[in-house]
């Protein structure tokens, strides 16, 4: 992003931060007089929030404090964000104005985690915010099991389900299981809402494939809230007055070339109640100057956490790379992946009975990537078992990536299962 924010501005939210114990000690006490300056500013890492958690990063007084969220601590202890009135509003008026265009006649189902988690609390206000009734599913609980959610989704009349994209699919499967076809016997679903991992565009066509009707995206994470959504034209857009994006090279020194994929920190540009200064989101995106019809400029485009990047034969494969094999594959609902000496190797689970993998197939997407690709197609169930409903339909952060010996292992059970049945066993 251009350096066009006014440094005022700037000066103003870093004084605001230093009401914080953690950034009175982090940050400089003397202004920025430049952007070059800015950029000297020590960045702030997960580790921090976790060491300052839950109140060192806490910037207002404690009678302003409205509302409390956790990350989720799939990595570690968990980072404590606390957002204020003025923090909420914001973000239900951002929210409310996705391109869903959420409105009166709408019910929407949230099939996000409401505990801790932040991000159904929000798309709860900005459904709210524009008349729209909602239905608070959860994540996933023996009060809320899949067959739950689907008859509410028709009993109800659904309208919008709220959901991660890989949880979008699951309901599919359950729906499918009960019976139904999510294209045709879900008739008032009109679109549905993702967030919460990133959404290529190929899981993108994929449910669209599955549910027939449009879906929306939203980026954030609980320490920043929300920090981009999709237009009426189903694109990305960052709030540019919000949250400042760095998209910087791997060694963190500098700024990638426009459009290049880089590891993205952010600035809050508004008072929060903590804010995040020059944070490493531990995320890979690319910013594209791409006039859009809706009148924004910059789109996002979230290709995943550094984290999980495969790297094979010299070659760095990130979700979004990973997806647009799998999209090509006869099944695309549920895999997994691991590096390998040879190159690339997935494992898939079936979506019929016969699931035809031509070898010329293969062969293409070797060439098209450069590097050794292996597909094991493995019965459904293998990855997720269908006959727990409860834990079918709360699988928890989508997790695609694997290493090799973790892989090998899910292809060797699921080859003995089938022995097994073979035998009678």
């Amino acid at each position: 992003m251009a350096s066009l924010y006014p440094l005022e501005a700037l000066n103003r939210i870093l004084r605001h931060a230093r009401n914080a114990p953690f950034y009175r000690a982090h940050l400089p006490v003397t202004p920025v007089q430049s952007w070059e300056d800015f950029k000297r500013l020590p960045f702030s890492t997960k580790e921090d929030l976790r060491r300052h958690s839950p109140e060192g990063l806490v910037c207002v007084p404690r009678q302003q404090l409205l509302q409390y969220h956790e990350t989720s601590a799939t990595t570690g202890a968990a980072v404590s964000v606390w957002y204020s009135e003025k923090d909420l509003k914001e973000i239900r008026s951002r929210l409310g104005n996705w391109g869903v265009g959420f409105n009166r006649d709408d019910r929407v189902l949230i099939k996000f985690p409401y505990a801790l988690s932040s991000i159904a609390h929000f798309v709860q206000a900005a459904a709210h915010h524009k008349g729209a009734c909602v239905i608070a599913a959860d994540a996933g609980t023996a009060v809320t099991p899949l067959r739950t959610v689907v008859e509410l989704m028709r009993k109800l009349q659904v309208t919008v389900l709220a959901t991660m994209s890989l949880q979008a699919v699951v309901v599919a499967e359950a729906a499918e299981m009960a019976g139904f076809d999510p294209r045709r016997d879900f008739p008032h679903l009109r679109a549905i809402c993702c967030g919460g991992e990133p959404l290529t565009p190929y899981r993108r066509q994929l449910l669209h494939d599955i549910w027939g009707v449009p879906v929306y995206d939203n980026y954030g994470m609980t320490e920043t809230g929300p920090q981009a959504m999709d237009c009426p034209e189903r694109r990305l857009h960052p709030f540019q007055d919000a949250v400042w994006m760095e998209v910087l090279d791997d060694r963190f020194e500098h700024e990638v070339a426009p459009g290049e994929t880089g590891n993205l920190v952010v600035t809050s540009l508004t008072p929060r109640a903590t804010p995040m200064i020059r944070y490493m989101t531990g995320d890979r995106v690319r910013l594209l100057n791409q006039p859009c019809a809706c009148g924004q400029s910059i789109t996002l485009q979230h290709r995943g956490r550094a984290a999980d990047i495969l790297r094979v034969q010299g070659k760095p494969f990130d979700l979004w790379d990973l997806q647009s094999i799998v999209f090509q594959l006869p099944s695309r609902r549920f895999w997994k992946a691991a590096a390998e000496p040879e190159g690339l190797r997935f494992i898939v689970e079936h979506e019929r009975n016969e699931f035809p993998l031509q070898p010329a197939l293969l062969e293409r997407l070797r060439q098209a990537h450069g590097v050794g690709l292996r597909v094991d197609l493995v019965p459904r169930g293998t990855l997720y078992n269908r006959n727990e409903p409860v834990s079918f339909g709360r699988p928890g952060k989508p997790v695609y990536i694997c290493d090799a010996a973790e892989l090998a292992a899910l292809v060797d059970g699921s080859q003995a299962s089938s022995a097994r049945r073979s035998a009678g066993g």
